[in-house]
């Protein structure tokens, strides 16, 4: 119904709760309403009236008129509706700047935390990430961070889904070695990461099976724990460390993968 969509519309975008809505789209159709009549003629009950029709009077949307028995008429909508939205810009504008300079104000508070890694990570060096989601933020964090260097032991999971992160990494000057699948080679036969490889942006090289997928980014390894079960229900745990002994053992490990790999 038309009356309803009014309503609708003025609980929406105009900040009237229901009762309020009703009376006003009452008054703008009967004129001037005493509180009795308002309740004779909408679906504001009686005992709210009175409350409803104050409300309404310090919003600006109606005006009474004192006597025996208060009056009241609406201000018509084309003032009232547009003296509101010209408020809440004003008002808008008042709080996004509070909020830019609540901004500036908690990047400066906290910029001795931002410049040191023990808030970052904790004093542990070791995560367990769990779930493809999670999984997938903590690896594209790894490849907005990086600097220098990428190696990448894939078997269908980060050159698929995260082939534009890894791809700008590049651009940003980090060295990439990857070693894909076989299986996983097919499925990029078309992908910006072959081309990549043709021009020389990076290094691409394919091997049947590897036994332990891993992203080494400078200092950070991120790998999975073998369990067939979790890895089908998207519930598989990665594990994430930095620390450059760690790193070291898993880049011994891809190299040996890397020796063993086809030139792409």
């Amino acid at each position: 119904m038309v009356k309803d969509r009014m309503v609708e519309l003025l609980q929406e975008h105009f900040e009237l709760n229901l009762y309020e809505a009703r009376a006003y789209v009452a008054l703008v159709g009967f004129g001037v309403l005493t509180p009795a009549e308002l309740a004779s003629v909408s679906e504001v009950p009686a005992p709210r009236t009175y409350d409803v029709l104050r409300s309404l009077e310090k919003k600006g949307f109606a005006i009474s008129q004192p006597g025996k028995v208060n009056k009241y008429r609406p201000v018509h909508p084309e003032n009232i509706l547009e003296k509101f939205i010209e408020e809440w810009q004003e008002r808008v504008k008042e709080e996004l700047e509070a909020k830019k300079k609540a901004k500036e104000e908690l990047i400066e508070l906290m910029r001795p935390l931002i410049e040191t890694e023990i808030p970052k990570y904790g004093v542990e060096r070791v995560w367990v990430v769990r779930g493809i989601k999670n999984a997938t933020l903590k690896t594209k964090e790894m490849l907005e961070g990086v600097k220098d260097k990428i190696l990448l032991a894939d078997d269908g999971y980060i050159a698929i889904n995260l082939e534009k992160d890894l791809l700008r990494a590049v651009d940003n000057g980090a060295k990439a070695k990857i070693i894909v699948s076989k299986p996983l080679l097919r499925r990029l036969e078309d992908s910006k990461i072959m081309e990549y490889a043709r021009n020389g942006k990076l290094e691409l090289r394919t091997l049947d099976k590897f036994d332990l997928p891993m992203l080494i980014c400078d200092d950070e390894v991120f790998f999975a724990l073998e369990d067939m079960a979790a890895r089908y229900f998207n519930y598989e745990t990665q594990v994430w460390i930095k620390d450059f002994r760690v790193k070291d053992l898993f880049e011994a490990k891809f190299n040996e993968y890397w020796e063993k790999a086809e030139k792409v």
